[in-house]
């Protein structure tokens, strides 16, 4: 099994939560009543407060730094995983074909 690269992996998920907060925001202002993500962003991200021009800045920055964290614990993680499981494999398989042999 293949393992990630770990600087790949960070930009996507930091930009994919940039560019998923940024529209957000924008449909936030667009549909008002639509107030469901903008509570639980106010919940997740410290010192935001919707909406201002200081705060959604903020957001974004806040919004990258969780992505690229998630990749700092994502990607050793599966990894880990990733390389241990075609070796567990590889011994059972053995194990099989030892047992055929006797």
């Amino acid at each position: 099994m293949r393992t990630l690269k770990f600087w790949p992996m960070a930009w996507t998920l930091a930009v994919f939560a940039t560019v998923v907060f940024a529209l957000d925001m924008l449909l936030g202002v667009l549909f008002p009543d639509w107030w469901v993500m903008q509570r639980a962003w106010e919940l997740v991200l410290p010192g935001f407060i919707f909406i201002s021009w200081g705060t959604f800045f903020l957001g974004l920055v806040e919004s990258f730094i969780g992505g690229f964290l998630t990749a700092v614990l994502f990607v050793p993680i599966y990894n880990f995983f990733a390389t241990r499981a075609p070796r567990e494999a590889s011994i059972t398989s053995e194990m099989k074909q030892a047992g055929q042999h006797q």
